[in-house]
């Protein structure tokens, strides 16, 4: 999440503060905020990817 939190813009700026990024719901499998910002599990992935956060497991 730092690298999406680290962009420019006044819909991320509020996920710096550690208190409001906590009041996260879900829905529909999204991560949502309050004031309407969201993530969906693909544009997570697709950040993961991106910093090499992901790798393939030797059992997969």
């Amino acid at each position: 999440m730092a690298g999406i939190i680290a962009r420019p813009g006044s819909m991320v700026i509020p996920l710096r503060d550690d208190a409001f990024f906590c009041t996260f719901s879900l829905e529909l499998g999204a991560l949502t905020w309050p004031h309407g910002f969201d993530l969906s599990p693909s544009a997570i992935h697709r950040e993961m990817l991106a910093q090499g956060l992901l790798s393939k497991s030797a059992e997969a």
